[in-house]
């Protein structure tokens, strides 16, 4: 069995505030972009889900669409730490990589709850 790791990221923020900031500017409604964080937040957990259960059932194509929507969304919203997480996961699970992908997904998910409580406290900060 070959062992792969991945390396932590703890030097990319959690939330790029600069990219933030851009969408707030492409999107010119601040209300607008903090729904758009919310949205982020609310679908967490179902993408979480979905991911977890097609790594379980080595979907390949099922996962690999299910991290590409944690990874583009979270690049939306300047989740930096977490879009880098999610394309080494989407690097495994290309490769076949299931064990090793599986045992990264404590790591996503804490990163994502860390990142959560980011976006939450900017958009109320600059919403």
């Amino acid at each position: 069995m070959r062992v792969v790791t991945v390396p932590e990221r703890e030097e990319l923020p959690l939330v790029d505030r600069q990219i933030l900031a851009l969408l707030g500017d492409h999107i010119d409604n601040p209300t607008a972009l903090k729904s758009f964080v919310l949205d982020f937040v609310d679908a967490w957990d179902d993408r979480y889900l979905r991911l977890t259960t097609d790594l379980e059932d080595h979907s390949g194509v099922a996962a690999v669409d299910a991290i590409l929507s944690i990874k583009t969304t979270a690049t939306m919203v300047g989740a930096s730490r977490l879009a880098d997480l999610a394309a080494d996961l989407e690097n495994l699970i290309r490769v076949d990589e299931y064990p090793a992908a599986a045992a990264l997904l404590p790591r996503l998910h804490s990163c994502a709850l860390q990142t959560i409580e980011a976006l939450l406290r900017e958009a109320e900060t600059n919403g």
